[in-house]
């Protein structure tokens, strides 16, 4: 029986459909290659035993949505299999709703690129990426050398936007560990940066971790710094916002493994343009500093480095640095700091130098004390040396956190993090607060089911829900979920839609809406938009919107890329049916 145009319309619009959701979650065309100690760059990458040795060669193939399995084991790179000076190179782009992944593969040893024996004829990098919606999951970086005093090296350095990096081990480079030197949106998370040490310019550029992009709203969460010979987190010259959330810097200022000075030797120097600052022409950028640790470092715990406008210090706890928290400004650059919840307990002095702003319900600005008795334990080493939980996250041990009983508990002031009983508790962990495990790219938000910085429905920041969650449509994603525990959800897709996925309020899959066509949800977080793109001018979300982006035709309310081409198809099937019967 010939089927009538309503029935090849269904067929058709049930088929669109299907293409859509598939190639939205990356599951059509999508490939997984390998890439293997053992491997040569002359394979074709698609098995184990036809693997590729370099990151570099895989990315000159992968697609959006595509999977690279790296297997474990050492790459030992020498100036003759890595004649870019890279250990690996990310050029190639993935979309919002299917992202190009790298993964460590689990079960086996953690791939280690070793650059030790690179020798430096220029600038070394062990991980470029100068790309945009690309996950590197699970590497190991080493041994990058420095060419020449004032020519830096780099651990890591990203360059490109919206990109997750994950559950990395930076260390022992002669140069900063994880930088960002330009790009947005891009976040990293549960990683490590130690032991780095710039001996050509005597540690003063080693630092753990570097945001100074002119790009806005660059994350990094549940992340150590420690044993670098300049700074643990700095984020000097930035004319973007940066944020770090529930990380932990110390020991930092020293040669590494001495108590010998090197460079600056800030826990978190957490802005400033120079002195006397040099200010962006867009103003001065407003970092924030929340739910985090410092200790043991040779200068400050937390530092404003003569910093204009606006640092937000949430919920951080200090002891041990020389100056706990130093607000240095310089005359005639006013800055107007929000100092908020913070602990600092002595050796060392409280704040000083704060001559703008205001620091209140902080420890010594409350009828408080604070002494080695109000915390389950203060041993730096055993949060150093612990490792992390399976999912990447920091250990839910008894460092620094309250005992029952403080006078330190609900004495903070709500500045839109989620908190347990009357008021929020002051310094980086709330009394009472339940933190569990879970994965940054599977279920259970950005750090886990329970995470201290999981979220609501997908929310990046202080929505609703979450430690630093938030409401629906979020950057780092989350499941639903309250408080201090989170839901279902995954770090780099949110709500309902798993770790790329195209749920609601995806961090890098947005509502019913796209990477490249924003249907109804934009290219991120966006509101509702016929023609909007992946990075739409105007309208709802952080970067998707009503109108503006790439502008493709066709965009219905399919998701992203996906959504455009089983539009494309829909329209061409349905075509079809009218011109059979003429």
């Amino acid at each position: 029986m010939t089927p009538t145009r309503k029935t090849a319309l269904v067929r058709s619009a049930t088929l669109g459909a299907f293409l859509g959701a598939a190639l939205a979650s990356g599951s059509v065309y999508a490939t997984t290659y390998h890439v293997a100690t053992a491997g040569s760059d002359n394979g074709d990458g698609l098995t184990q035993a036809t693997a590729w040795f370099t990151i570099g060669r895989a990315q000159r193939t992968v697609k959006a949505g595509d999977t690279v399995m790296v297997h474990g084991g050492t790459y030992a790179f020498t100036n003759a299999n890595a004649p870019t000076l890279i250990g690996g190179e990310f050029t190639t782009s993935g979309t919002a709703a299917a992202m190009i992944t790298y993964t460590a593969v689990a079960g086996e040893p953690v791939p280690l690129l070793d650059l030790s024996n690179v020798t430096a004829t220029g600038r070394v990098t062990g991980l470029d990426v100068h790309c945009n919606f690309v996950h590197i999951i699970g590497l190991e970086v080493m041994g990058v050398h420095q060419f020449m005093s004032g020519q830096d090296s780099w651990g890591v350095r990203i360059q490109g936007s919206n990109n997750t990096l994950e559950r990395l081990n930076v260390h022992n480079n002669d140069a900063p560990g994880v930088f960002i030197t330009s790009g947005a949106n891009n976040l990293i998370l549960n990683c490590d940066s130690h032991n780095n040490y710039d001996v050509l310019e005597g540690g003063g550029s080693g630092d753990g971790f570097g945001c100074h992009s002119s790009g806005g709203n660059n994350i990094l969460r549940g992340c150590r710094s420690y044993d670098n010979s300049d700074d643990g987190f700095d984020f000097i010259n930035a004319a973007g916002p940066c944020i770090v959330q529930n990380s932990y810097s110390f020991r930092n200022g020293f040669v590494p493994g001495t108590t010998t000075a090197a460079g600056n030797g800030a826990g978190f120097k957490a802005g400033g343009y120079g002195s006397p600052p040099v200010v962006p022409a867009t103003g001065a950028a407003t970092h924030t500093v929340e739910n985090c640790v410092s200790s043991g470092n040779r200068a400050e715990g937390f530092y404003a480095n003569h910093h204009p406008g606006t640092i937000n210090f949430y919920n951080n706890t200090a002891f041990n640095n020389p100056a706990n928290y130093n607000m240095q400004a310089d005359a005639g650059f006013p800055s107007s700091h929000v100092i908020r919840n913070n602990i600092a307990m002595t050796p060392g002095s409280s704040i000083s130098n704060l001559s703008g702003g205001t620091d209140t319900f902080n420890s010594w600005t409350l009828s408080v004390t604070v002494s080695a008795a109000d915390f389950m334990s203060m041993d730096i080493n055993g949060l150093a040396l612990a490792p992390r939980a399976a999912d990447g996250s920091i250990p839910n041990n008894a460092f620094m956190r309250l005992v029952a009983g403080s006078d330190m508990i609900d004495k903070g002031t709500d500045v839109g993090l989620p908190f347990v009983g009357a008021a929020p508790d002051l310094g980086a962990f709330e009394f009472g607060a339940v933190t569990g495990s879970g994965g940054a790219s599977g279920s259970g938000g950005a750090t886990g089911a329970g995470g201290m910085t999981g979220g609501g429905a997908g929310g990046a920041r202080a929505g609703t829900g979450g430690m630093t969650g938030g409401g629906a449509g979020g950057t780092t994603g989350g499941g639903t979920g309250g408080s201090t525990v989170t839901g279902a959800g995954g770090t780099t897709g949110g709500g309902a839609g798993g770790s790329t996925g195209t749920g609601a309020g995806g961090a890098t899959g947005g509502g019913a809406g796209g990477s490249t066509v924003a249907g109804t949800g934009g290219s991120r977080t966006g509101g509702a938009g016929a023609s909007g793109g992946e990075a739409g001018a105007t309208g709802g979300g952080e970067t998707g919107g009503a109108s503006g982006g790439c502008a493709c035709a066709m965009a219905g309310t399919g998701g992203g890329a996906a959504g455009s081409l089983a539009g494309v198809l829909l329209a061409l099937v349905a075509l079809r049916g009218r011109r059979r019967r003429g």
